[in-house]
């Protein structure tokens, strides 16, 4: 898919993402938040990643050592202990 877009689309979103915040609104999520960052992660520094967990009710924050900004890719073992691990504590959310 990110193949098949165009350079001008994608660097359109590249330009756009960073003007997002939604942060002041975190507190309304209502369900459990893991925030999992990797610790070399330039797109989202560990001061973006408390902010983000500051904002939002309970959240967790798991900062994965030796990850960028996939840290899924560049870490999966680590990554998916931090969300297994998470999943395991909290109760299913229920609407």
């Amino acid at each position: 898919m990110i193949r098949r877009t165009p350079a001008q689309g994608y660097a359109g979103c590249c330009h756009a993402l960073p003007q997002i915040n939604a942060t002041g609104r975190l507190h309304e999520i209502g369900c459990p938040i893991l925030v999992i960052c990797g610790e070399q992660d330039m797109g989202t520094p560990r001061a973006m990643a408390e902010e983000i967990q500051s904002h939002a009710r309970g959240a967790e924050l798991v900062m994965i050592p030796s990850a960028a900004h996939i840290s899924n890719l560049e870490q999966p073992g680590r990554f998916n202990q931090a969300l297994s691990g998470f999943l395991a504590r909290v109760p299913a959310h229920q609407p």
